[in-house]
């Protein structure tokens, strides 16, 4: 690395910690005005507050890396062009493309450093955050796990368990096991599937052994079988999907299983991962356009950057557009994740090779 690409690289390092810091604390402030009030009625302490928005930092970051990647860049590029080292170094033969490479690659680092914070710190603080406002302060306490594709329920007097599936009045591969004072097991229920209704539950193909005088258990066999048992499928409350709290190993595990859930894995994991890749695409096509105001009105931040965070948020809406779409099975996961990125990069490619073919 020689003495532009290290000068470059500070630059662009240095304002990337301004445009963190300063978004971070913007939306923190927000966030923390909304949500105290829910602390302080739960009787908590602002510390206690203070701790739950500390661990949402990563997640905040995750969410504002794009943009804060393509200010950044803009904002380097701008005060190049500001302080006339763009001209000295253009007249000096160092071409336009060698002028932006060590912002881009600054940009791919960055991106590259966002991948492991999601897959190594994020699950960490987002699931400790979450526990937080859903148990602690909204007091939705979850009863129900998912553990390989099966939910586990522990209700008054027993453990259910059965095949997760988004179909939430049949239960496959039902089981329910229930057991004295003495940890001694008494009831022991398992079928093929199983029904709820105003009646009660209703399981097929199964068998039920329950504990006689002794340590001995009857034995039956079952084609169809009604019982009452203790709680309702109402009560089977699992916590919502949430990726972040996932690493993204994880997702690319669950995306190639046989499970029911491994198409809509797939589809969180390209989301995930084009997500995090978007502010690459954005630099690319915002970097000619900051060139072009330079070179036609000799104005750059004050015009680059609102264009630019207009520029984030249209892109942002026609990546969200295709998301909704690719989870409408109307286009598949890589095209409704990476279209964006290919046609903006191979936009911004043409533009940029045009102006270093005429000079910067």
């Amino acid at each position: 690395m020689n003495l532009l690409d290290r000068y470059i690289f500070k630059q662009f390092l240095w304002n990337f910690v301004l445009v963190l810091s300063g978004l971070l604390s913007l939306y923190l402030l927000i966030d923390f005005f909304e949500k105290v009030d829910n602390f302080t009625d739960k009787g908590k302490t602002v510390g206690y507050a203070l701790q739950f928005f500390i661990l949402k930092i990563p997640d905040i970051y995750f969410q504002l890396s794009p943009v804060c990647i393509l200010l950044a860049g803009i904002v380097t590029l701008g005060i190049l062009n500001q302080n006339k080292e763009a001209v000295a170094l253009n007249a000096g033969g160092i071409s336009f493309v060698r002028i932006i490479t060590p912002i881009i690659l600054s940009a791919i680092v960055i991106t590259l450093g966002t991948i492991a914070m999601a897959q190594w710190l994020l699950p960490i603080t987002a699931t400790r955050a979450n526990k937080i406002w859903e148990g602690e302060i909204r007091h939705r306490t979850t009863e129900g796990i998912i553990r390989n594709q099966n939910i586990f329920y522990h209700g008054k007097n027993g453990v259910y368990t059965f095949k997760n599936n988004n179909d939430h009045s049949v239960f496959k591969n039902f089981l329910y096991t229930s057991w004295d004072e003495e940890r001694h097991l008494t009831l022991f229920l398992s079928a093929e599937q199983a029904t709820y209704d105003k009646k009660g539950w209703h399981l097929i193909n199964g068998i039920k052994k329950t504990r006689s005088a002794g340590s001995d258990f009857a034995i039956v066999m079952f084609d169809h079988l009604s019982v009452d048992l203790d709680a309702t499928p109402a009560d089977f409350y699992t916590p919502a999907f949430r990726p972040e709290e996932h690493p993204l190993s994880e997702l690319w595990q669950r995306s190639r299983d046989n499970s029911t859930q491994a198409p809509a894995m797939l589809r969180e994991l390209h989301a995930r991962f084009s997500f995090i890749f978007l502010g690459i695409p954005l630099l690319l096509f915002a970097i000619p356009i900051t060139t072009h105001i330079h070179n036609k009105w000799g104005r750059d931040l004050t015009v680059a950057v609102p264009f630019s965070c207009g520029l984030a948020f249209m892109v942002w809406g026609i990546w969200s557009t295709l998301q909704s779409m690719s989870k409408l099975a109307l286009i598949s996961p890589q095209v409704g994740s990476w279209s964006v990125h290919l046609i903006a990069t191979g936009i911004a490619f043409f533009w940029i090779k045009r102006q270093n073919s005429h000079g910067a």
